[in-house]
């Protein structure tokens, strides 16, 4: 196999900014030629699935995305402020978008939103909380609606609680990246400790 060439950035461009948000032209040193690619410079993000241990339901958010040019259901998230730790950036978002405050909080990986030219890391968690200490529904103009899932299945399958609107039909096939990945992770880590329990009260019994 051949050894990938190095490469090297010679020069940065800013092509636009616009507050946190920025687009940037490299001059890339590949070999003995360069290139030229443009990156869209944001900060870095967190996330997380939420679980609601009092009513055993999985908590997400409904909310336009004008990427997307329509309505979406996804994990909690939120983009992390300057000197913020992940972990307080993401129970800061839960406070602001769902409302409750956080008990329990696990890491379950980073990621590169899209490296190919995008600069954002984001950080995935597991989140339980139990006591409501505000409405939620985002701040600004962000109008998030609180969707409840009573299970989670592979490849970001949502079994819902019908609404009595019934504009919701289970089970519904999330296309978000990060909540794709947030629920196959803890759905697979739920798999493996459920499967691990088994043999061990097998191998107890068997003694």
């Amino acid at each position: 196999m051949e050894k990938i060439i190095e490469n090297e950035i010679v020069k940065r461009e800013e092509k636009y900014g616009s507050g946190q948000f920025k687009i940037e032209e490299l001059t890339i040193k590949v070999g003995d030629k360069e290139v030229k690619r443009e990156i869209f410079k944001r900060p870095n993000a967190a996330a997380a699935l939420v679980y609601n241990t009092e009513t055993k339901r999985y908590l997400f958010v409904e909310q336009y995305r004008a990427g997307a040019e329509g309505i979406m259901i996804e994990i909690v998230a939120g983009t992390m402020e300057e000197g913020e730790k992940s972990q307080d950036t993401i129970k800061r978002e839960i406070a602001e978008e769902l409302g409750y405050k956080v008990d329990k909080l696990d890491h379950l990986c980073d990621f590169y939103v899209s490296p190919g030219g995008n600069t954002e890391i984001c950080a995935v968690f597991y989140a339980e909380v139990s006591e409501k200490i505000s409405e939620g529904g985002g701040v600004d103009d962000e109008n998030i609606r609180v969707i409840e899932v009573e299970d989670l299945g592979m490849s970001g399958n949502l079994f819902f609680e019908m609404p009595e609107s019934g504009d919701i039909i289970p089970p519904y096939k999330l296309i978000d990246g990060k909540s794709i990945i947030a629920v196959n992770a803890h759905v697979q880590a739920k798999m493996l400790r459920d499967l691990w329990k088994t043999m061990s009260d097998y191998k107890m019994r068997s003694l």
